[in-house]
């Protein structure tokens, strides 16, 4: 099998406005943000670590969990508007203007989560290198609770099906089994082919759903961390280690 160049970008962002320095949060000990790139670091298919944000003070303590590469990110692409791609074009460049490297492959582990474990993260790799021809990109799902054909949104205070088309509320009435399971991007992790980038795409059209088995928890309220902790210490995961006294 060929040998690609596999690094691992964790993005840490300073403005979370759900919860405060969400990603800086000690949780069972150690920041939030410790438990992806140490996870990274444990993983013998990354290359290098990369951690990047907008904030020193997030850089500083990043530091300590000894990350490959630390990156400042610029203002422009740390808003609350600024899009996954928009980041990675920009670490992209400085990977290649500043440390001469230029991955084949991202694995994007965002910061606030801290429920990965080993084996998936390891597995997620060797299922898309192996299919690497087939696929743009992997993103890791979960199945949805509630099909999407019976969600909706709200337009001049009136409930329209999400579904575009023919489909309306109507339809939505039908019983579950009558429509195809759906599937929501999780958080857990993204796998890039960093030529995809390039030409200013993330996932293209041919993205390979991953299914694993961590109870995976996106940080959005005070309540996700008090679960995140429980998860943690119940299902035995592990706890960063390589930090730097």
């Amino acid at each position: 099998m060929k040998k690609y160049k596999i690094c691992a970008i964790i993005p840490a962002r300073s403005g979370s406005k759900t919860v405060k320095d969400k990603n800086i949060i000690k949780v069972l000990g150690h920041p939030l943000l410790a438990y992806s790139i140490s996870i990274a670091k444990k993983s013998n298919l990354i290359d290098k670590v990369i951690f990047t944000s907008d904030s020193n003070k997030y850089l500083r303590i990043a530091s300590k969990y000894k990350p490959d590469i630390l990156h400042k990110r610029s203002k422009k692409n740390s808003s609350d508007k600024s899009t996954d791609l928009d980041f990675l074009k920009e670490i992209m460049n400085f990977l290649n203007k500043n440390e001469n490297y230029n991955p084949d492959l991202i694995v994007l582990l965002r910061g606030n989560c801290a429920t990965r474990n080993l084996k998936n993260l390891n597995k997620a790799i060797r299922d898309f290198t192996k299919n690497f021809k087939k696929y743009s990109s992997l993103r890791s799902v979960t199945k949805m609770s509630e099909t999407s054909y019976k969600t909706f949104i709200i337009q001049s205070n009136k409930l329209k099906s999400i579904i575009s088309g023919n489909f309306n509320t109507e339809n939505a009435n039908k019983p579950k089994e009558m429509f195809p399971e759906t599937y929501s991007g999780d958080g857990y992790l993204d796998i890039i082919k960093s030529k995809l980038i390039k030409k200013n795409k993330l996932h293209g059209s041919n993205v390979m759903p991953f299914f694993h088995d961590d109870i995976c928890v996106d940080i959005d309220y005070p309540h996700d961390l008090a679960y995140t902790k429980f998860v943690l210490k119940y299902y035995k995961y592990f706890k960063p280690n390589n930090v730097s006294k």
